[in-house]
């Protein structure tokens, strides 16, 4: 990426170490979040999203000023207001170095300071992975950059792909994904209409629309938690269908378009050439919404399998597929604890099935290896298959593999 100056550079730097100490905690992370209200227009530096037992979603938010004069209280007041009208659970500040005062009255109003010092504490020893890794991503964001110049198709995708990190309704959100992801793989299909730019952000867009897929099934997850079986299933086909609008209000609105479409035939019509009544038909679900509920019915009845999919398709997707890397087991066991066979990775990759299988994206065709990153082979779950709870107590899952295996599971 080319900046204009050594400070935008060290900003920038400053923010991916940022990234990295969070990621390193277990966060799927993200930088340059968009928040926009009415002709307003923000960005979060930093923005932090984990998920605990039971679907519990946490985000943080961190606003990063590395430089000498950085006006630490200004800073504080600004991200603890941001902060706020985000619903963020923790918020920081970090800076290059600061004074114990600054930093005892920051904690005094709910905000953390993280100092260069700090950064470094918390990342030693974790290699970062994806796009953490400041060097790789920033020269491929000039590389979308270029493209989305000589495309508005492209330039509207990525600018609504990082607002879906704020979204306030999942099941609109993954709508959208969908959308964008169908629209992506007609791209992807004609790739040699393109320049190798265009290529590469249409690749980009797939990976991060597939992680937000994944992150927008947590967040459902957390909004069905505790209903019966059946109202969990008729809400979420309700609430992929209507999205933001009741149900009921939907029905009337098409049926007052209906009858007032028939009302104008008929003033213009003569009656000979009468046709016959204007009928726009039921509203239907999406056709993923079977296969959606599914996964969904899979990780409630698994969650501490499910709680980090975001943050391991995150690894799939931008660190094996995109750039082509290969591991070793001892080096995924010193990243992650586990190696591509755990389960954890396997249910992240059914999310890679259901979006070929949705929206005909063809994994294959993108990566030159890359095994590993390739969809599960059989098809996902469907809704109206039962699924079985997990067989172990409180939400936690057992390491025991016969255990697993007697659930039946599809992952």
């Amino acid at each position: 990426m080319a900046f204009n100056n050594k400070s935008d550079q060290k900003g920038f730097s400053f923010e991916y170490d940022v990234f990295g100490m969070f990621q390193s905690q277990g966060y799927l992370v993200r930088r340059g979040v968009p928040l926009s209200y009415g002709n307003d227009a923000t960005d979060i530096d930093v923005m932090g999203i984990v998920f605990t037992s039971p679907f519990q979603g946490h985000r943080i938010i961190c606003d990063c000023k590395n430089k000498v004069k950085a006006k630490p209280f200004e800073r504080i007041f600004w991200a603890k207001g941001l902060g706020e009208f985000v619903k963020a659970s923790n918020v920081f500040v970090a800076l290059n170095k600061t004074q114990w005062e600054i930093i005892r009255f920051a904690a005094s109003g709910g905000v953390k300071i993280v100092t260069s010092d700090t950064i470094e504490e918390y990342r030693k020893g974790q290699p970062s992975y994806g796009l953490a890794d400041g060097h790789f991503y920033t020269e491929y964001e000039q590389k979308m950059k270029n493209a989305a110049k000589a495309s508005s198709l492209l330039t509207n995708i990525l600018v609504n792909t990082k607002k879906l990190y704020l979204h306030e309704n999942p099941y609109v959100a993954v709508n959208i994904c969908m959308e964008f992801l169908s629209n992506i793989a007609k791209g992807l299909e004609h790739s040699e209409n393109h320049s190798k730019d265009h290529y590469d952000t249409l690749k980009y867009l797939a990976c991060e629309l597939t992680v937000l897929v994944g992150l927008q099934l947590l967040w459902i997850c957390s909004d069905v938690l505790g209903l019966p079986e059946k109202a969990r299933r008729e809400h979420i086909s309700s609430k992929l269908t209507y999205g933001e609008l009741d149900p009921g209000t939907a029905k009337n609105i098409i049926n007052t378009a209906r009858d007032l479409a028939n009302e104008i035939i008929r003033a213009s019509v003569p009656k000979s050439m009468m046709p016959k009544d204007v009928d726009f038909g039921n509203i239907v679900p999406p056709p993923y919404t079977s296969s959606l509920i599914g996964l969904i019915e899979r990780a409630l009845a698994r969650p501490n399998v499910y709680l980090s999919m975001p943050q391991h398709l995150d690894f799939l997707l931008f660190e094996q597929g995109i750039k082509d890397r290969d591991y070793s087991d001892d080096e995924l066991i010193d990243l992650f604890g586990y190696t591509l066979s755990n389960e954890k990775f396997k249910v992240s990759r059914n999310i890679l099935s259901f979006v070929r299988e949705a929206c005909g994206l063809d994994w294959k065709s993108m990566w030159r290896k890359g095994g590993a990153v390739q969809p599960a082979p059989r098809e996902v779950i469907n809704a109206d298959k039962p699924v079985e709870p997990s067989l172990t107590v409180k939400g936690s899952v057992d390491g025991n593999e016969s255990k697993e295996k007697a659930e039946g599971s599809a992952d």
